[in-house]
């Protein structure tokens, strides 16, 4: 029997967990509720006997698309229910003429996207451990207040090249995570955020100047001292690999930044960790 395959709601979020605790994935029922509040008509559900065995949401800034939440019940896997899911979130993207699509692959999951269409961008390590505390930075950090905000998606633009203007605003305006800045003198240099999941607070995004990054993760590391964390950090950027391993943390698994479509790239240099595979 073929599944169901319909948009998600709210009331699918319980079964969404279940398909995280069974996979290993990090996300709360509040990471799940953020994919349906920004891009409702994106998050897919395959439905088989009553029961939901499968997700694929995609989340659209602009001309750029992050591709989240794919899973499969570990009992229906090996019955094309990814693949179809995703087909449902590529014709929805197509449709709107979405012209980069770009998501973060598991070794489970690569497979499938190849065979979608989609290229290796680059690799990024996601490191674990709980964390240890060293020294302060030499830059100032606070919390980012109102008057803050658009500088901050300004200088998430310039580095990510994707406009998540709606992302930040998000997370800032129910204050669920905090948005730290970096400033020196009357500028914004870096701005980092961090935030609780299911196995471990997710530290991410970090961007920015080098010194600006290097406090706000001391900061953090200060705030999650003898917590568990996670933080997905490009292979390209040495120094913010280094500094991860200072912060007592070690690679547990490879993910694979993947493109279909448009291709560009983020200013890896000023990117020190992403904000999780749900949008990059």
């Amino acid at each position: 029997m073929n599944p169901t395959i319909r948009l998600m709601t709210t009331a699918d979020i319980p079964s969404g967990l279940r398909l995280n605790s069974q996979n290993g994935w990090n996300q709360l029922a509040r990471d799940w509720q953020r994919q349906l509040d920004l891009e409702p008509d994106s998050c897919f559900a395959a439905e088989l006997d009553g029961q939901l065995v499968g997700t694929a949401c995609a989340c659209v800034f602009e001309k750029v698309a992050w591709v989240n939440l794919v899973l499969v019940d570990q009992v229906y896997r090996g019955r094309g229910i990814g693949t179809s899911l995703m087909r449902c979130v590529l014709a929805y993207l197509d449709e709107r003429k979405i012209p980069s699509i770009r998501l973060d692959a598991t070794p489970l999951g690569r497979p499938i996207y190849e065979k979608l269409g989609f290229e290796t961008d680059y690799e990024l390590k996601r490191y674990e451990g709980t964390i240890g505390q060293i020294g302060p930075g030499h830059v100032d950090v606070a919390i980012a207040g109102d008057q803050d905000l658009d500088d901050v998606i300004r200088l998430d633009r310039q580095i990510t090249g994707t406009p998540r203007g709606r992302l930040l605003s998000y997370v800032h305006a129910r204050q669920l995570d905090p948005l730290l800045i970096a400033v020196v003198g009357r500028g914004i240099t870096g701005y980092a955020s961090y935030r609780p999941g299911m196995r471990a607070w997710q530290i991410g995004p970090c961007m920015g100047e080098a010194n600006a990054c290097r406090a706000l993760l001391s900061t953090v590391a200060g705030r999650l001292k003898d917590h568990a964390v996670f933080m997905d950090v490009p292979d390209l950027h040495v120094a913010a690999n280094v500094f991860a391993t200072q912060l007592n943390l070690t690679p547990q698994r490879q993910l694979t930044r993947m493109i279909r479509g448009e291709r560009f790239h983020e200013d890896v240099k000023h990117y020190w960790c992403s904000f999780g595979p749900e949008k990059g």
